[in-house]
C-alpha cells in the first residue's frame, strides 16, 4: 500500500493472486485495505508535523543551508503543509564551483497518500553525472509555486548575468512566466528529449529522427 496508496479493494485481490496465488474474501480483502490506508495516512500526517524539526536539524548540521517551509495558516487548528525548499550549503557551493552553467528544471507528481509536487533544479558535474543543486515539495506545481521555488534558488546560486547560468525545461506547467519575471536575462531551452517524446506521441506513424537532428542543429536544446 505504500508504493500503491490508492490501489482499491478489487486491484488488492488481484495483487494477492497473481504475486502470492492468495485467494481471500472481498470483505476480509477490504478490511485490510481501509486499515492500511488508515496506518499510512497516520503516518505521513506525523510527518508532516515533524518538518519543523527536520529543518531545524539541518539548520544545525549544515550552517548556510537553505530549508525553508510554507504553511497555510488554520483559524482554529494547526497551520497545514504549503510548501519546503531545500539547497544545502555544500550542493551550492559545488555547483558554482564545479558544474556546468546548465540548470535543468523539473517538477514530477508524488505518488503518495497525499500527492504533491516535487519541483528540482539539477545541473551536471565533471563526470556527466546528475548533481541535485535544490529541490521543493510543493502542493500543485503552479505559477506561484515556482515563482517561489525560483526566487530562493536565485538566492542561493547568485545572479545569472554575474555566472553566467543557462536553463533548461520540459516545458514545465507554470514556469517559463515567472522564470522570465524572476531572471529576465536568463538563456532558456527545451529538452531535445521532451521535444522527442512530443513527436512520438503525437505523430506515431511518422519518423521523426531528422526532425531531432534539425533542433540541435538550431540550438533548440
Amino acid at each position: 500500500m505504500t508504493t500503491h496508496p490508492h490501489m482499491n479493494t478489487y486491484e488488492a485481490i488481484d495483487f494477492l493472486k497473481e504475486e502470492f496465488d492468495l485467494v481471500l474474501h472481498p470483505k476480509i480483502v477490504y478490511r485490510a485495505v481501509r486499515e492500511a490506508k488508515d496506518r499510512i495516512m497516520r503516518n505521513e500526517v506525523e510527518q508532516y508535523g515533524n518538518l519543523r524539526d527536520y529543518l531545524m536539524e539541518i539548520h544545525k548540521s549544515n550552517p548556510r543551508s537553505s530549508a525553508l517551509l510554507d504553511v497555510i495558516p488554520q483559524p482554529q487548528a494547526p497551520p497545514t503543509f504549503d510548501k519546503m525548499y531545500i539547497c544545502f550549503d555544500a550542493c551550492k557551493r559545488r555547483f558554482r564551483s564545479g558544474c556546468r552553467p546548465l540548470i535543468h528544471l523539473d517538477g514530477a507528481f508524488l505518488k503518495t497518500y497525499h500527492g504533491g509536487q516535487l519541483l528540482s533544479a539539477v545541473a551536471q558535474d565533471a563526470n556527466n553525472q546528475f548533481y541535485v543543486i535544490a529541490f521543493a515539495v510543493a502542493r500543485s506545481e503552479s505559477k506561484e509555486s515556482w515563482k517561489w521555488f525560483l526566487t530562493l534558488l536565485q538566492e542561493d546560486i547568485g545572479d545569472v548575468q554575474q555566472h553566467g547560468w543557462n536553463f533548461m525545461s520540459d516545458m514545465q506547467k507554470g514556469l517559463m512566466l515567472p522564470l522570465k519575471e524572476i531572471i529576465p536575462n536568463a538563456h532558456v531551452r527545451n529538452s531535445v528529449m521532451h521535444m522527442w517524446k512530443n513527436f512520438i506521441n503525437r505523430l506515431k506513424d511518422i519518423y521523426q529522427e531528422n526532425c531531432v537532428g534539425l533542433c540541435k542543429m538550431h540550438n533548440c536544446g
